[in-house]
């Protein structure tokens, strides 16, 4: 039998300092989210169908990895961690009316096609504001997606903000067919703009709503964007939408983040379950948006809750990859420590280890192997993340091994002259 050792497509392992860096990465994002007020909630891996069924607008189901229990259910592997948010709250939280915070960590899977270039299995965390339908709720999950970003040491950053209302009461006016209404969504999710015009420009509608299609796309930018877009439609819900925008921005210079925020509004997302404001966080040399969000005010009806919702989730593996690309380091270091003994004092150097953990060091005992020599075990702890090495040449001589300068010094006995380890 062929020897298994390379990985599905679309998976990959994590090892070393990279994943030192990602693990480093997700504390302190979840700090961050305890410093707002959240409280963490894991949900399975994998779900019953229905969760991620076509009415509740979530992953299309050609995308969803699905399987068999044994007793014939058919399950599907978490591909969007809000449907199954919504699913917990509405059976532990169906009482609850006052404002929940929540976040959540861990992975989702999703069944990409090769050239896409995603992964398919990926780590999110994210956060869910439930409960609170006003503006200053918006504002709070926008100015987080501000502190995420920056906490991961990123500054040269954007947040789009847009409103599903104000294109889908145009559509809606226009009579638009459900075949057009979704061809022109893909149009503009792609950003395929003049693919959306000349869609626009073959629809059998009025003069001002073609007009107000076709210019859509192209409101964006800061404030004065809001009154561009106020002034091009008299549609009502599409006035309201813009409003909306307005009043959450007033409250984002409370949060003093109004500067990272732009308005978008040919913002258009593959998820059918937004309701209200929708948005994107990216940065230079990052092709996807980094973290994807927005409000979701029915999503939970359809597990018998009614409760107003908005939230996001952060691509952690992407966010790394920016960070690398822009070559900012994290504060990820080698302080781990290799106890290098002979067999004969490994009692000795066992008790050394177990003090130096109750005082909260990183330690490792490594026996002296027969035919080796000190340099394989100094190459040995630079490959694999060791700061340095406590040797036990014998009961009357330690030394301490510096990996990052090369330095030795004797530490036992105390008083000793720096003589070399050989």
């Amino acid at each position: 039998m062929k020897k298994l050792i390379h990985t599905p497509e679309g998976v990959r392992d994590i090892f070393g300092r990279e994943c030192d860096r990602k693990r480093y990465l997700e504390r302190q994002i979840e700090k961050l989210y305890r410093s707002f007020g959240y409280q963490s909630i894991e949900t399975p891996g994998f779900e019953f169908f229905d969760v991620f069924a076509k009415e509740v607008g979530t992953t299309p189901s050609r995308d969803l990895y699905k399987f068999f229990d044994r007793d014939g259910n058919t399950l599907v592997l978490r591909s969007d961690f809000t449907p199954s948010v919504a699913r917990a709250v509405a059976m532990y939280f169906g009482e609850e009316e006052m404002p929940l915070r929540l976040c959540y960590h861990g992975s989702i899977y999703r069944n990409n096609h090769s050239y896409h270039g995603s992964l398919n299995e990926s780590t999110q965390m994210g956060v869910e504001f439930m409960n609170d339908d006003s503006a200053e709720a918006d504002a709070e999950i926008i100015a987080l997606v501000v502190s995420t970003m920056r906490r991961a040491g990123l500054e040269n950053f954007q947040v789009s903000m847009g409103h599903v209302d104000y294109f889908n009461a145009l559509a809606e006016e226009a009579g638009m067919s459900e075949d057009s209404l979704q061809e022109l969504r893909n149009l503009l999710a792609a950003q395929n703009r003049f693919g959306a015009e000349e869609l626009i420009d073959h629809l059998n509608i009025r003069p001002d709503l073609k007009k107000a299609l076709v210019e859509m796309p192209g409101l964006f930018g800061n404030e004065e964007v809001l009154e561009q877009a106020r002034t091009l439609t008299g549609n009502r819900s599409c006035r309201a939408a813009v409003d909306r925008l307005e009043r959450i921005y007033h409250f984002l210079k409370m949060y003093g983040c109004e500067n990272y925020v732009t308005f978008d509004f040919g913002l258009v997302t593959e998820y059918r379950y937004y309701t209200g404001i929708i948005f994107q966080a990216y940065t230079y040399g990052s092709g996807d948006a980094l973290i994807k969000g927005g409000r979701y005010n029915r999503l939970i009806e359809h597990f018998g809750k009614k409760c107003a919702a908005v939230g996001f989730a952060t691509e952690i593996d992407s966010l790394l990859n920016a960070i690398e690309r822009q070559k900012i380091s994290l504060p990820v270091e080698d302080i781990k420590t290799m106890i290098l003994y002979p067999a004969e004092l490994e009692e000795m150097a066992i008790h050394y280890a177990g003090s130096r953990r109750a005082n909260g060091l990183d330690v490792a005992c490594v026996r002296f192997e027969y035919g080796k020599v000190l340099d394989d075990y100094r190459r040995y702890g630079m490959r694999n993340q060791f700061g340095g090495i406590i040797y036990f040449r014998s009961m009357d001589e330690v030394y301490a091994i510096n990996l990052s300068n090369g330095s030795t010094e004797r530490i036992y006995p105390f008083g000793g002259n720096g003589g070399q380890a050989q």
